[in-house]
Formats: C-alpha cells, sequence, structure tokens
C-alpha cells in the first residue's frame, strides 16, 4: 500500500510541473516511479491517479492567476473579448476539456491564461480541468506501469531504475522540444510535402 507521504509527494511534483508551460517534467513518469517503488495494488494505482490529476488540474490556478495580474493590457484584445463572448458555450469547454488531456503540449494552460484576462468562473475551468487531468494520469499510468514492467523484464532491470532512466530521457526529450524552431520545422514539412508528394498545402 502506498504510503500518504508518498501521496502528498506526486500531488507536489505534478502541482510544480503543471504549473507552468515551460517546465516540462515528466509527471505521470515520476508518478510512476513511485507506484513501482511503493507496490502496486489496485487502490494504490487509483491513489496516484487521482493525487497525480488533482495536482495537475490545481496548478493551473497559478495561470489563471498570472492571467488576471497581466489583465489591464489585454483585457480588450480581440480573443480575450472573442472567448468572453464563447465562455458560455460547450464550444469553450470541450477544447479545455480535449487539451487537459492532450500530451506534451500545454494547449490548456493558455486558455487558462486567457480566462483569467477575461476574468471568467475559475471553479468550472478547474471542474473540467480536474476530469480531465485524472483521465490523462489514468491512461498514461496505466500504460507506463505496465510498459516498464514489461520492458524491465525483458531487459533484465529493475523497475524503478528503469522508470527513473524513462524519467531522464523523456525530460531531455520535452527539453528538445521545446528548443526546437516549429515555423522552420512546419515550413520544412509543408515544402517535403509539396516537393516530394505533389501536396498543396
Amino acid at each position: 500500500m502506498i504510503s500518504i507521504q508518498a501521496l502528498i509527494v506526486i500531488f507536489v511534483i505534478s502541482f510544480v510541473t503543471n504549473a507552468t508551460p515551460f517546465l516540462g517534467a515528466p509527471y505521470t513518469l515520476i508518478a510512476t516511479s513511485i507506484l513501482l517503488k511503493s507496490g502496486v495494488s489496485p487502490l494504490s494505482l487509483i491513489l496516484v491517479i487521482i493525487c497525480s490529476g488533482l495536482g495537475a488540474s490545481l496548478s493551473k490556478t497559478v495561470m489563471y492567476t498570472l492571467g488576471i495580474a497581466v489583465r489591464k493590457p489585454l483585457k480588450n484584445n480581440k480573443n480575450i473579448l472573442f472567448l468572453e463572448r464563447i465562455s458560455k458555450s460547450i464550444g469553450f469547454y470541450l477544447p479545455l476539456f480535449i487539451f487537459s488531456i492532450f500530451p506534451f503540449l500545454p494547449l490548456d494552460d493558455y486558455i487558462f491564461l486567457a480566462s483569467g484576462i477575461a476574468k471568467l468562473g475559475l471553479l468550472k475551468l478547474i471542474l473540467i480541468s480536474i476530469v480531465g487531468k485524472i483521465v490523462k494520469s489514468s491512461i498514461e499510468i496505466s500504460i507506463e506501469v505496465e510498459g516498464i514492467q514489461l520492458i524491465s523484464s525483458f531487459l533484465d532491470i529493475n523497475v524503478v531504475e528503469l522508470s527513473i532512466i524513462s524519467i531522464a530521457v523523456f525530460a531531455i526529450l520535452g527539453y528538445i522540444l521545446l528548443k526546437i524552431d516549429w515555423e522552420f520545422a512546419l515550413r520544412y514539412i509543408e515544402k517535403f510535402l509539396r516537393d516530394k508528394l505533389k501536396i498543396n498545402i
């Protein structure tokens, strides 16, 4: 059975690594590593999923607060005014739910930032984010537990050691993704599709 102290650590790590879109630490892998070290059981898995999901979702209050802090110069921005108009429709909250689950890119951070600028109701945003992040954690942690255990048995490496290696690898990949010139990459892909595949874009 996983300890309360371990669950608190998972919550804090999930909160801190999701508080800004630039940290990029693989918090579900860290949670998985702690779970594997403590011993996997159905109850422990559920508790880890909930704690990591709550930490990741509640951290979005930081981006919302940042939005409030920079509201004055941006409150009349056309995108912010548009956000205010659609904030009561499903067309606003459905993308937030999807972006909360979406891996790698912190797209939900920008919705919370813009929502803070527009001073939209935080409670509904957080509730949707909680559901989305718990779904995300349940998918990722379940896959990571099975994957690490499977690879560990093939490579004859301790599951905890393998999970630590995985955290380091994904942290490096996150840093590389942050440094990539995405505009250049997109233009290169478009050129490739036009030249090699004769696709008009």
